[in-house]
């Protein structure tokens, strides 16, 4: 994905009002997806399709995120926010929602094209740039919490439970910029197999870098993130890793908080589990290692 700086002051003004007059009547809106009032449902598909699905895919999950199943009709959030932070290279839904209404709309459409699209070798004009980031910022609401989903063989046939949730914090690295972190469990209905997959953007740590895994406060260990060209990112590092199955630690299903320390140096991050549904815990928990037993 690529991406090119711009920045003459009547142009960016331009593209703020065409962004703009993507909206919908508020009538429509209500209708609609959030992320329709910015850019039409059908038209977020194409452009994700064309300019992210060639190395975002279920097959090269290019910095560890696939968007072959993303649906702006339905979205996930936590999907739409890691969309955000690769297409700004480090900022928030909140960041762009602010930047195309601040008082310098030069400066701030720059800010938003700053990351990176393109995977096919062109990218968009900047003014869908701007109404695609404005749209998946709106869609991103609630990614801070759980969001559960199945997927199917058939109608009739759930195969696959999943659970996903999103942790932005400041990144040590580059000031100004966030890291986002997103877990995603999923369960294998019809096996029982259980995954817990961390994903990340923007930064790529060094394949093999070693990170510190521990579930509710006490049971930590040491993990490696590595599968760069699983993952994409060939000699560049891996852009998500598998904690579970661990071939290292046993690791039970968190009761309470995933907490994951060193990834990228200084940054500590934690999912909370209490949130997560008691429906969804008792269909995905299954899945998992029984909850470790401490002596009395």
């Amino acid at each position: 994905m690529k991406y090119r700086p711009n920045g003459l002051f009547p142009r960016a003004l331009v593209l703020i009002a065409l962004a703009a007059g993507l909206e919908f009547s508020p009538a429509a809106r209500a209708e609609q997806p959030s992320g329709a009032r910015y850019m039409p449902v059908p038209r977020q598909n194409a452009v994700l399709k064309k300019y992210c699905g060639g190395c975002q895919s279920d097959a090269l999950m290019y910095g560890g995120l696939s968007v072959q199943h993303f649906d702006a009709a339905y979205p996930d959030p936590s999907v739409a926010a890691m969309l955000v932070s690769k297409l700004t290279s480090g900022l928030t839904p909140q960041d762009v929602q602010a930047a195309t209404r601040g008082p310098d709309p030069e400066t701030n459409t720059m800010a938003l094209l700053h990351g990176a699209m393109g995977a096919s070798g062109s990218q968009p004009d900047e003014a869908t740039q701007i109404a695609f980031a404005r749209a998946l910022s709106a869609e991103s609401a609630g990614a801070q919490e759980w969001h559960s989903g199945r997927s199917t063989d058939s109608e009739a046939a759930p195969r696959t439970i999943t659970a996903d949730i999103i942790r932005p914090i400041a990144s040590t690295k580059f000031p100004g910029k966030i890291d986002m972190y997103r877990l995603i469990l999923s369960c294998r209905v019809d096996t029982r197999e259980g995954e817990i997959r961390l994903a990340w953007a923007n930064g790529v740590p060094d394949e093999g870098q070693p990170m510190t895994v521990s579930i509710d406060g006490k049971v930590p260990f040491i993990h490696k993130a590595e599968g760069g060209k699983q993952q994409g990112n060939g000699a560049n590092g891996p852009g998500a890793t598998i904690l579970y199955p661990d071939s290292q630690m046993r690791l039970p299903f968190p009761e309470q908080s995933l907490t994951v320390s060193g990834l990228f140096p200084n940054e500590t991050v934690t999912f909370p589990f209490e949130g997560l549904g008691a429906d969804v815990r008792r269909q995905v928990a299954g899945c998992f290692n029984p909850p470790i037993e401490t002596s009395k």
